[in-house]
């Protein structure tokens, strides 16, 4: 079930490529809608809160290892794009080996930073409990978020995008399930909404290795091979690093900026809370053809196709435009409606009441500058898929700390309270813009790419 993105309509490969991987992160994304829901239905608006506060923090760590995933992907594509085959087994022992100390590693020392890391953050005392249970539970479960997507991100590598989908679904469904009968029916609270988050992943990850094993040629072991190549990690480390410092900037920052959420309180955390679980659904779409952009980037570098990389661009911006315009206008025109789908009056009416105006503050200002980030988004993967993954690191620091330096400027010198803090999204949106364009239509990237297949 490979995929050749070296032939054919660009526009067709993407869509193609790319459908299995918007449902997959449709579906990822679902259920981590519900989870929030059903912790914010069945626990309270506080806990709601605590599990807002949590989730940058240990998206930082995550994210880490996700960016190695993206790196690999990358790399396994270019491998495969030149037609080195040979070379994808070891590669692939590389990478897990390598992700596995890694996850191990991060998982050790994220338990004993959790609660000096939330207060030095400015935590509310009365989210505190429940932030440290949620993050404490959930980084247990590290190595098998890690596995799933690497295993995935080596599949994808290889423009297999159908098979993740299938067991994401199933996992997702299973996550469903799960936190109905930990959270509403056991009555275990937030670590029981992260511990189905676990179970959930660690069968993704189970399912998905089984299928390597079994129907996967290209990454089949042959007696002798060595389990880990000292240049295959060189490699992996000249893709990953960079992108897994793209994703860990991306994510201090938003640790960061809940930093400045924070003192604001409970409302202003439980608010952005739901809106962003709101905001990172609808961008789906944009983010499932960004990541078949950059395979379809990778296998026409390795296989010496410079001139598919710019028409690649071309149909992902148009169809991710008018995806998000679509989208972005709906959110816009039911915002208060999705902020109290997170959220039950019976216990804290005007809490929730209040939540819910400033959830639809947030809601009636960032969809309306999507496009912004479309055009970010499919520069950085054009780029990334041909190994220029500096520069979509150093493009994505730009953004984060630019957003940063916005909303304390917004806040403080400006004096426009919590709503300096969702206009600097599309103000950094702009200031990263400027960098990027400029770059993808006249920057070196393209003299890197070989004009034929290179070693």
């Amino acid at each position: 079930m490979t995929k050749d993105l070296t032939q054919g309509p660009p526009w067709r490969l993407l869509v193609s490529f790319g459908l299995p991987l918007f449902v997959g992160n449709v579906f990822q994304q679902a259920y981590n809608l519900v989870d929030t829901m059903i912790v914010g239905k069945f626990v309270g608006p506080v806990a709601l809160a605590g599990v807002g506060v949590a989730s940058p923090v240990f998206n930082l760590i995550n994210a880490l290892l996700i960016g190695l995933s993206v790196g690999s992907s990358i790399m396994v594509s270019q491998l495969y794009g030149a037609r080195r085959e040979k070379e994808l087994p070891v590669a692939m022992s590389t990478i897990l080996a390598v992700s596995l100390v890694m996850a191990l590693a991060l998982t050790a020392v994220g338990q004993g930073l959790v609660e000096p890391l939330l207060r030095l953050l400015g935590t509310p005392e009365e989210d505190l409990p429940f932030a440290v249970t949620y993050l404490r539970t959930i980084v247990l479960g590290l190595t098998f978020n890690v596995f799933y997507n690497q295993l995935s991100g080596l599949l994808r590598g290889l423009g297999n995008s159908r098979v993740p989908l299938y067991f994401l679904v199933l996992a997702s469904v299973l996550n469903v399930l799960l936190d109905l009968l930990f959270v509403a029916v056991l009555k275990l609270g937030v670590a029981g909404a992260a511990g189905a988050t676990i179970l959930a992943q660690g069968i993704s990850a189970g399912l998905t290795w089984v299928y390597i094993a079994l129907r996967v040629p290209e990454f089949r072991r042959e007696k002798g091979m060595p389990l880990v190549r000292r240049s295959m990690m060189g490699r992996m480390i000249h893709f990953g690093l960079p992108m897994a410092v793209q994703q860990g900037s991306v994510s201090l920052g938003h640790l960061l900026l809940q930093g400045l959420i924070n003192p604001f309180g409970t409302v202003v955390i439980g608010a952005f809370t739901a809106a962003s679980k709101i905001d990172l659904f609808t961008l789906m779409p944009t983010m499932s053809i960004g990541s078949a952009l950059a395979t379809f980037s990778a296998q026409n570098t390795g296989a010496g196709r410079p001139d598919r990389l710019r028409q690649g661009f071309r149909a992902a911006c148009a169809m991710a435009i008018l995806i998000c315009a679509v989208l972005g206008g709906l959110v816009w025109l039911n915002r208060g409606t999705l902020i109290r789908m997170f959220l039950s009056a019976d216990e804290y009416p005007q809490l929730v009441e209040q939540m819910t105006a400033a959830g639809a503050e947030i809601l009636g200002i960032i969809p309306c500058f999507y496009t912004l980030l479309v055009v970010v988004n499919m520069c950085q993967n054009t780029i990334s898929g041909t190994g220029g993954a500096v520069f979509s690191m150093a493009s994505s620091m730009v953004m984060m700390f630019s957003r940063l330096i916005l909303a304390w400027g917004f806040i403080h010198v400006l004096d426009m309270g919590s709503l300096g803090l969702w206009w600097s999204f599309p103000g950094s949106w702009v200031v990263t813009l400027a960098v990027v364009l400029p770059y993808y239509r006249w920057g070196g990237w393209r003299r890197r790419v070989p004009s034929a297949p290179g070693p």
